[in-house]
């Protein structure tokens, strides 16, 4: 059983709210005094103040090159729309704790600290080090930052564990992951008045899922488009999605009263008070449509069995509009032969012919790349897969390695040179990036087992 100590530990790093955009200073401050009392030194790189890599070691009494590194990245998604409790307050259940960042992937920070405070004192012929990194789910900036520094340099691990929830089996290649944002904006767009009856402020639902696995889920962004369009109601503000690697559970518009009936219903109408006359924006709502239409369609070919789904899968997740203007994120999740360049360049390409189209050259399109990662595949002969494998069986667990249909820091790590693989305690599909984020505890307990057989195996402890 997990000790009183451990779980103690967690609810105040599920309380630390390291939504991205807050940064992780809080989850690393407390990080800091584990990693030490297990006997590691700890540098940190700090970005903005509140962005922060915190890295420990090396342990093991060792020191040199050719170690190894465990990553767990420390921020978070925020909280998907629907949860029944408090996402920063750790609750538990049937032998499940459930919070934000339970399974994705804050608490296996924590399997790693116990793994390393077990190793205190005992000698290995390489050394390791653990890394909290920041900006995962925004980019792997953290990881980024990090393979660039000259603590990365210094260190120059040979093998790399990325934690993400894998249950507990060697993930030994993943999708690439490319997100694009287009803004639109519409100079000639018509004023609309919401005198009289005011407005009506129409709710779209869905269902959130992490967008590797969209079929798991019901984007509400498409259903308001579909609305839009088959209404022709004029449309004042439009927002939905919280972030670019989640399908949306929600998506709001705003149109003035009486409206126009369409398909699908909105879930959920409202009034609120008129305003002063808005742009109108449904034909940049329309063109956005058509522009995920293209994205769909640009989207590299091909199949691989190991991933579920099997191939390239991507969509619209984030929609904000208001005063002529809309912008849209577009995501697309590619097997590790694609070309993420290739796709972006062709997609530019051809967005502007389709916005000059459908706005009869009257609408403005500019497109930036907010995120751009190849996929990754290590072999299945390669010494870290071979030796996790090995830790595995010893365990009575599956050594087989698996491919993973999201996008991880061990592509970064990958590309700078290093032998890398995900693995973590905990699901993914169906459960990261939802309203009911969980983990079993039995898979903590386990987890810090097989980090501890990992690095004895991995360093050769004695």
């Amino acid at each position: 059983m997990l000790s009183k100590g451990f779980l103690e530990l967690a609810s105040r790093l599920i309380a630390a709210n390291t939504v991205s955009s807050n940064g992780t200073k809080q989850a690393a401050d407390l990080l800091q005094s584990l990693w030490e009392h297990a006997g590691l030194k700890v540098a940190r790189q700090v970005v903005d103040g509140i962005h922060v890599n915190l890295l420990g070691g090396p342990g093991g009494e060792a020191s040199g090159h050719g170690g190894v590194l465990l990553v767990t990245h420390l921020d978070t998604v925020p909280p998907a729309p629907g949860w029944s409790t408090n996402p920063f307050e750790l609750k538990e259940s049937a032998g499940f704790l459930y919070g934000l960042g339970v399974a994705d992937v804050k608490l296996d920070a924590l399997c790693k600290a116990e793994a390393a405070r077990r190793l205190q004192g005992r000698k290995c012929a390489r050394p390791f080090w653990l890394l909290g990194t920041f900006g995962e789910e925004v980019g792997l900036r953290g990881a980024r930052h990090f393979a660039a520094s000259d603590l990365f340099a210094q260190a120059r691990p040979a093998f790399v564990l990325c934690g993400e929830p894998s249950e507990l089996q060697v993930i030994s290649a993943h999708k690439g992951y490319v997100v694009v944002r287009c803004a639109l904006r519409d100079p000639k767009a018509r004023p609309v008045s919401s005198a009289g009856p005011g407005i009506e402020q129409l709710t779209f639902a869905g269902k959130a899922a992490h967008s590797s696995t969209p079929h798991l889920g019901v984007n509400a962004i498409r259903k308001a488009l579909a609305w839009a369009k088959s209404s022709g109601t004029p449309v004042i503000s439009a927002r939905g999605g919280t972030s670019s690697n989640v399908v949306p559970a929600s998506c709001v518009l705003e149109v003035p009263a009486p409206r126009d009936k369409g398909q699908p219903a909105p879930e959920e109408v409202k009034f609120v008070p008129p305003r002063e006359p808005q742009p109108n924006l449904w034909r940049a709502l329309a063109t956005a449509s058509a522009l995920e239409e293209l994205w769909q369609q640009m989207l590299p070919k091909g199949s691989d069995s190991r991933f579920d789904p099997p191939g390239a899968v991507g969509g619209l997740n984030v929609l904000e509009g208001e005063s002529g203007a809309i912008s849209l994120d577009l995501d697309g999740r590619l097997l590790p032969g694609h070309d993420p360049d290739a796709l972006i360049d062709r997609f530019v390409q051809n967005a502007q012919g389709w916005a000059d189209q459908l706005g009869h050259g009257e609408l403005e399109l500019t497109v930036s790349t907010e995120r751009n990662a190849s996929g990754m595949a290590l072999r299945d002969d390669s010494p870290l897969v071979l030796a996790a494998g090995r830790v595995l069986a010893r365990h009575g667990l599956d050594p087989n390695p698996r491919a993973k249909p999201t996008s991880t820091e061990a592509g970064v790590f990958a590309r700078a040179g290093c032998e890398a693989i995900v693995f973590g305690p905990g699901r993914s599909t169906g459960n990261a990036h939802t309203a009911s984020e969980r983990i079993e505890m039995a898979q903590l307990e386990k987890a810090c087992d097989l980090y501890e057989s990992l690095l004895v195996e991995l360093c050769s402890c004695t």
